[in-house]
């Protein structure tokens, strides 16, 4: 009786995978079969999503934004990521994203004479670029005035407002390039 249990089970997690990957690619008009959804990701507001070819979504990964989220090939996202465009954000080739990073191109205004629950978004024209060959590894944030060049690498719980130049090695609050690769 359990191993049937256990069947029934399997067969319907395998099911439910597949649904929310088929409910996901069509949401964003994308026919990429090469694409593995490895749970269930949240999409909300985005004027454009483009997902590059071998790339892989770990669990809860959430695209927002009214800005537009452009992805390269052979790309992973790790679990539990966001990623928010006001503007862009691009994401090269061969990137590898662990769980729980902050993409996100903007913030919001300090100004003292408004009320906080109404101060605007600040972002920058260009949004985010991540180049190719990059590592961000877990707990990254990665914000409005970010660059970070190809073969950069990017230390646990690091935030990067600013540009990290090409095979750096970047760690702290904020990114500071330690060594190159």
């Amino acid at each position: 009786m359990y191993s049937l249990l256990y069947f029934v089970d399997r067969v319907k997690e395998s099911f439910l995978l597949r649904y929310r990957k088929y409910v996901f690619l069509h949401r964003i008009n994308s026919t990429e079969k090469s694409v593995r959804i490895l749970g269930s990701v949240s999409v909300a507001r985005c004027k454009s999503l483009q997902i590059g070819k071998d790339v892989t979504i770990y669990p809860n990964v959430s695209f927002n934004g009214t800005g537009a989220i452009i992805i390269g090939d052979n790309v992973q996202i790790g679990e539990g990521t966001i990623i928010y465009a006001h503007q862009r954000v691009v994401i090269g080739d061969n990137v590898a994203i662990a769980g729980q990073c902050y993409i996100i191109d903007c913030n919001h205004d300090i100004e003292r004479d408004t009320l906080i629950q109404k101060q605007p978004l600040v972002y920058d024209e260009s949004g985010i670029f991540i180049g190719s060959d990059v590592r961000i590894a877990a707990g990254c944030k990665i914000i409005k005035g970010a660059k970070i060049n190809d073969g950069a690498v990017i230390g646990a719980m690091s935030l990067v407002n600013s540009e990290i130049e090409a095979n750096g090695i970047a760690v702290g609050i904020p990114a500071k390039i330690k060594k190159y690769r």
